[in-house]
């Protein structure tokens, strides 16, 4: 994720808990509060209470690219909030989760075409249809 896109210093972290906005899903709790700028940033937060080392790090990266890919509104930080059982989710799972907190706080562009597997039609990577399992012919 680009430097500029990032939320870093403990103030603002502070300040968007103390004085943004919430919402939660089974996976995630995004917080968010306006910045003034033309583009968003954000934070991801995953205790240690999700996993060791190399968890965390699997599961920030699936969050970053679950924001990455999609169309955003510019104009606020959010910090995004792993909870537990988001280690054992896939990233379809995280993916739709993270979606659904950024459309609910206004920070995903539902106007705009989505980028990457979601523009594509047909089935996604990873999918398997009955008839097309391994082996089938």
């Amino acid at each position: 994720m680009q430097r500029r896109r990032r939320i870093s210093g403990q103030k603002r972290h502070a300040q968007i808990h103390r004085e943004g906005s919430s919402a939660v899903n089974r996976l995630l709790v995004i917080r968010y509060l306006a910045n003034g700028l033309e583009h968003s940033r954000f934070a991801f937060v995953v205790s240690k209470r999700i996993g060791n080392a190399v968890v965390r790090n699997k599961v920030k990266r699936r969050l970053r690219e679950a924001v990455r890919s999609r169309p955003l509104n510019g104009g606020w930080d959010a910090m995004l909030i792993a909870r537990r059982g988001i280690e054992q989710a896939g990233f379809r799972e995280v993916n739709r989760a993270a979606w659904n907190l950024l459309r609910r706080s206004r920070i995903g562009d539902t106007g705009a075409r989505p980028s990457g597997s979601e523009a594509r039609s047909g089935p996604e990577p990873g999918d398997q249809s009955p008839n097309k399992g391994p082996g089938a012919q």
